[in-house]
């Protein structure tokens, strides 16, 4: 039915992150790195830090003072904002892209996916736990394998999987593994190791589903984050399977249910702000 083999190829094969964001995303995730250090990166990308500057002085993250260099950008806007913005850059116009192999239309995966970065901007402020800043990044790229995986449905496969999900009772997620024997969020991982992104973002996106296999805080994290998305209308609507957190996830991340609600009517609130003021 499907080339597994010519599947995991493609998905190591993709054009490579600017090496500028590479490194910042091996910086983000070492907690010792010095502010001065991505300031220096930053600033050899002049591109980057144009956009990091307009976005640190709009009027959603603007202070009293005007940020005029790198080093002030990344102290105001933080660093798992500043490695988003770095990769939203790179990867934009392909998540852009329709896919009807998925009963997506154009804009729909880049606005899920900007939904869940947003999401994980604001997770810190409500669970008891926290947050790795690389979190930002692995919930934006959490969906990236499906641009793989459209690539070899064609129409029949698709049936099938959606037909495993109605008559059996199967989440696509699982529909997808039994049927092809590898799922979106394992090809995404696979993408995101050619890119050389840390292990950390690598492993939030493989397991943004089933989050208690891998056990580990970013995996839990992207999973709130994709089902807030999915709760605020971002996106991908039309999946009706895992729309209810896993309870390991909110256990990890100390989150309450009504602490998980008051997260989706921020996120719904941001997430309207950036469209009207950035587009759709």
């Amino acid at each position: 039915m499907i080339n597994l083999d010519a599947l995991t190829r493609s998905a190591r094969d993709l054009e490579p992150l600017p090496v500028s964001v590479s490194r910042l995303a091996a910086l983000v995730a070492n907690e010792g790195t010095d502010v001065k250090e991505m300031a220096q990166v930053i600033s050899y990308d002049q591109a980057l830090t144009i956009k990091l500057l307009e976005t640190a002085n709009s009027a959603m993250n603007a202070g009293v003072v005007e940020t005029a260099t790198a080093h002030d950008a990344v102290v105001r806007l933080g660093t798992g904002t500043v490695l988003s913005l770095a990769l939203t850059t790179a990867v934009a116009k392909l998540m852009h892209r329709p896919l009807p192999e998925y009963g997506l239309s154009e804009g729909d995966l880049w606005r899920h996916a900007v939904a869940a970065a947003l999401a994980a901007e604001l997770l810190p402020q409500f669970a008891k736990v926290r947050i790795p800043p690389e979190t930002v990044t692995a919930a934006l790229l959490h969906d990236v394998g499906k641009l793989v995986m459209a690539r070899y449905l064609q129409p029949d496969v698709l049936t099938t999987i959606g037909r495993a999900g109605r008559e059996g009772g199967l989440s696509q997620l699982a529909a997808e593994t039994e049927l092809l024997r590898v799922h979106h969020g394992e090809l995404g991982g696979l993408m995101l190791q050619s890119w050389k992104l840390p292990d950390s973002i690598v492993q939030g996106v493989i397991y943004h589903h089933d989050p208690q296999v891998a056990d580990n805080l970013i995996g839990y994290a992207v999973h709130v984050c994709d089902l807030v998305a999915k709760a605020i209308g971002a996106g991908l609507e039309h999946e009706n399977h895992d729309v209810e957190a896993h309870t390991s996830a909110l256990q990890a991340l100390q989150l309450k249910p009504a602490e998980l609600g008051r997260l989706c009517e921020a996120s719904a609130e941001r997430f309207s702000d950036v469209l009207a003021r950035y587009g759709g």
